[in-house]
């Protein structure tokens, strides 16, 4: 028998195989713009009985940014939490994932239904008793948004990881790590980077209609937030796609989001400092309004690209293929 060679040289030790991302998360993620897409058609015909088609357009013009916004937070949240959870687990998908599907898209429309009706109802309730009149419409439109995320959490994050976790015995182990493309990475980043936009835009809107800010739009500050959101995603996209490989291993959403989060606050302390330097300028610089406003959105949008690489950098960590 013969003997290994104890002076030859050691072998390298092969690395994990690489497999391509699992299809279940943008299943899921279909599924639930699918099951928004008929909550918002019978919000819609219920909204338009109620208010009638004469006075319909303001309030189209603010449910339809609502619903935008909701559905393309529901659908990327979707997609992430299901594919950490498979990295995260091991797992390649599940076997039949039909009944998954169903069950998710079911819970999502009756969670949706039952969640609008107790926000209607609480909305009701503080008018009533407390009103909306100069620090009280602040604290109760600030109250109401984070409910609204407090209902993204239970209608789209917790039934979907119950679901996953309770089904675990139909999952399929996977072998090897996920290799994902520059280009996937850089969407998810730059989506979630728009719902954080959209969510904060959404915010500022709510708190300045209490000074008639909003309403002397009628609605259309939330297509105007819906524009400069493109012009966002845009910039982050193209910025994410530079600072990545051509091929990723691993999604590693948490890190991805801390990524997201990094970016998030050199970009609204950047905004900080050059609304400060704004308000300086129009009361000591004699300056035109118009010119500064339009200044300050430039110098933003450029800010992004490079706080976009800071934070993949400092936050993301990419591991190259």
């Amino acid at each position: 028998m013969t003997q290994p060679n104890p002076f030859a040289p050691e072998q390298p030790v092969p690395s994990a195989a690489l497999r391509q991302p699992p299809a279940l998360p943008l299943q899921l993620a279909g599924v639930i713009l699918a099951a928004g897409l008929i909550g918002v058609l019978v919000s819609l015909i219920g909204g338009l009985v109620n208010v009638g088609l004469n006075d319909s357009g303001a309030w189209l013009r603010y449910a339809a940014v609502y619903w935008i916004t909701h559905l393309l937070m529901a659908g990327l949240g979707a997609y992430w939490l299901a594919q950490a959870y498979l990295e995260r687990h091991g797992l390649e998908g599940y076997r039949l994932p039909a009944g998954l599907l169903a069950s998710y898209g079911l819970t999502y429309l009756l969670l949706g239904w039952a969640i609008g009706h107790v926000n209607g109802l609480l909305y009701m309730w503080i008018y009533d008793q407390v009103g909306f009149h100069g620090l009280r419409h602040w604290l109760v439109n600030l109250g109401m948004w984070s409910f609204g995320l407090l209902g993204f959490c239970l209608q789209v994050l917790l039934p979907l990881w119950l679901l996953l976790h309770l089904l675990r015995d139909k999952a399929e182990a996977a072998v090897g790590a996920v290799q994902l493309s520059a280009v996937r990475l850089a969407c998810c980043f730059a989506l979630a980077l728009a719902v954080a936009y959209l969510q904060l835009a959404g915010l500022a809107t709510r708190l300045l209609s209490g000074m008639n800010t909003g309403y002397l739009l009628e609605g259309w500050e939330g297509a105007i937030n819906l524009a400069q959101t493109v012009v966002v995603a845009l910039v982050a996209f193209f910025a994410a796609r530079s600072a990545l490989p051509e091929q990723v291993r691993g999604f590693r959403g948490g890190r991805l989001a801390l990524a997201v989060l990094i970016t998030l606050a050199l970009w609204i302390g950047g905004a900080l400092l050059c609304a400060i330097a704004l308000v300086a300028l129009m009361l000591f610089g004699g300056t035109g309004e118009i010119f500064l406003l339009l200044a300050f959105g430039a110098l933003q949008l450029a800010l992004l690209w490079p706080f976009s690489r800071l934070g993949l950098r400092w936050g993301y960590k990419t591991q190259a293929v």
